[in-house]
């Protein structure tokens, strides 16, 4: 009788067992057999499981389960760094504002950060302990002297004792959050609702008289368990199996919040979403039965809930109204729809295809008043700078705009007011109008930053490397000397006969392939490059990232590009970034 060894198991069921094995365990598994090291060391299924389970990193729906990226994040989450740019005004947490990106030295010391967001006035992380950190005011409208400086952890009352690395309180343990306009919303490891109004005070747990919850359940389908909480501009949101989206109107200030008599909320659930694909598998459903479908993910807006479903249709609801109508332009027959994102006033929907669709309030409100005449509605936009590329996310701003994308770049569209430096892409003394911006010619103090028409649809992506914003600044030292001995950069705006669109576009190449040297690559077997964007949050003003940096890989590129890279200014040589002349520009912006 032989002996069934493991590597004989068809493939697919071993993908079912290795989750089951600890990363020690697989490891030396796959150590001391050639196949399993060969075909399964870098498996995607085993660690996609082990990123997200032991770092509560969450998962993008419309990211692709690449065996090289999770086996190469495992390795590297405890390396996350958050950078900040833009703020000026609305952000209150940042003193002025940033045109280009700056790591948060105030996250030093709050542990391994894995997931960020971006409220009217703050700035919240979440590390792999479970833990809340946030930065600025959660309500900018309470001007109450409370400290805004660094990151403070968000705290609980002594009924529920906090989460830590070596006391795992399952009540406290942040699974997913939602940062509202100005409120916190979250969700922990056992079920409970936390919600926050203020930094130095403490959480509300939110329980329903329209709906019941249940604690602990392991299974998602399960009626009862609350799968996630979406916060909006006033209005909160969960989604609870079996029940649907339920969501309920916040007090106007924090003092209504704090007066409420226990923690009870009213809520109101939204017509139809309470479709739960458990039951299908018990009994045969009609298209009565089912309605809108299965919710798959929901957003909340200023005035509107919007959600898509397993039917591939995207419907929305006026919060005011009540009223609930399907979207139809966003279907179309073989799309399937995987996710939606949005915040404020705008939103974005996927596609497997890899198309976004991008849809407003005004929009939603004249969807609305063509509800018995769908044909006469405007259809969502379809940027050209999202589609096809990757895009893993989308996060809104009141003006602008960043998508994440499966390469780990961040690309930014939209404008910036006052110049606030939200779209991260340089200053007015380095990067204007390099990059395809442009600012109004009046009071520079009040002067929106936007794109020439040519760049509107363009893809930029947000730099980390310091020395670009030196190269930049060069550039521009070098366009407008300050002994006032030239002047160049006028013809350049005039964009007669398209220079600018032509120069621009050799300023993107050459910073796009920054580290594109053979001895780099070599460095770089991954192929991630030295920075690598996980997550981007936008709101109001401002906009965060968390990425991971490879100090080694950044160090080698640098030393690639500046004479001194010990030092900082314009130390550039003929052999390295050269500046492009008006006449001359495509051939001297070259890489090494």
């Amino acid at each position: 009788m032989s002996v069934a060894k493991l590597e004989d198991l068809p493939e697919d069921i071993l993908v079912l067992i290795f989750p089951f094995l600890s990363v020690p365990d697989f490891l030396s598994l796959c150590t001391v057999n050639k196949y399993f090291h060969e075909v399964f060391l870098k498996n995607p299924e085993f660690w996609r499981e082990k990123t997200t389970k032991s770092f509560r990193i969450p998962v993008q729906p419309i990211l692709r389960a690449n065996g090289p990226r999770w086996y190469w994040l495992y390795k590297n989450l405890r390396k996350t760094r958050v950078y900040e740019w833009g703020g000026s005004g609305r952000a209150l947490h940042s003193s002025s504002a940033r045109a280009w990106p700056a790591k948060s030295l105030a996250t030093v010391g709050i542990g391994n950060i894995v997931d960020l967001q971006c409220g009217g006035w703050s700035t919240t992380c979440l590390t792999s302990d479970g833990a809340l950190h946030v930065s600025g005011r959660i309500d900018g409208l309470e001007f109450d002297y409370e400290s805004i400086l660094g990151y403070k952890r968000l705290s609980f009352n002594p009924e529920y004792p906090a989460t830590t690395a070596d006391s795992y309180q399952k009540a406290t343990a942040i699974k997913q959050f939602s940062a509202g306009r100005r409120h916190v919303l979250a969700l922990s490891d056992e079920g409970i609702i936390w919600s926050w109004f203020h930094r130095d005070k403490e959480a509300k747990p939110i329980e329903f008289s329209c709906a019941r919850t249940i604690l602990n359940s392991q299974d998602p389908s399960t009626p009862g368990t609350v799968t996630r909480v979406v916060a909006g501009w006033d209005v909160n949101s969960v989604f609870i199996a079996g029940t649907g989206i339920v969501y309920w109107k916040l007090p106007a200030h924090q003092s209504a919040h704090e007066g409420v008599d226990g923690n009870m909320v009213a809520g109101k659930i939204v017509p139809g979403t309470g479709f739960n694909r458990s039951k299908s598998d018990r009994k045969q459903l009609d298209d009565a039965d089912v309605g809108p479908g299965e919710v798959t993910n929901h957003i909340v807006l200023e005035h509107h809930i919007v959600f898509i479903t397993g039917l591939n249709n995207v419907y929305a609801m006026n919060i005011k109204e009540e009223q609930v109508i399907k979207l139809p332009k966003f279907s179309a027959p073989g799309r399937i729809l995987q996710d939606i994102q949005g915040a404020f006033r705008n939103f974005a929907v996927f596609t497997s295809a890899g198309d976004v669709m991008v849809g407003n309030s005004n929009l939603l409100s004249a969807w609305f008043a063509n509800a018995k005449n769908p044909d006469n509605a405007p259809s969502p936009e379809f940027p050209a700078g999202l589609q096809h590329s990757g895009v893993i996310s989308v996060s809104f701003g009141d003006y602008h705009y960043t998508a994440l994308h499966s390469d780990g770049k961040i690309s930014s569209y939209g404008r910036e007011p006052r110049g606030c430096g939200a779209l991260g892409l340089g200053s007015v003394m380095g990067g204007i109008p390099f990059r395809g911006l442009t600012m109004d010619d009046e009071d520079r103090r009040y002067s929106d930053a936007y794109f020439f028409p040519y760049a509107r649809d363009k893809r930029h992506n947000v730099w980390f490397e310091p020395e670009k914003q030196e190269w930049l600044v060069h550039l521009s030292d070098v366009a407008v000397p300050r002994d006032g001995s030239s002047d160049w950069i006028m013809p350049l705006r005039e964009n007669r006969q398209g220079i600018m669109k032509k120069y621009s576009t050799c300023i993107e190449r050459a910073g796009d392939n920054w580290g594109n040297f053979p001895d780099i690559k070599a460095r770089d077997p991954d192929g991630l490059g030295a920075y690598f964007a996980l997550s981007v949050a936008s709101a109001g003003w401002q906009t965060a990232a968390l990425v991971l940096v490879n100090d080694e890989l950044a160090g080698a590129v640098r030393r690639k590009h500046l004479i001194d890279p010990e030092q900082n200014g314009n130390f550039y040589g003929k052999s390295k970034l050269e500046h492009p002349q008006p006449h001359t520009y495509a051939s001297h912006v070259t890489v090494g």
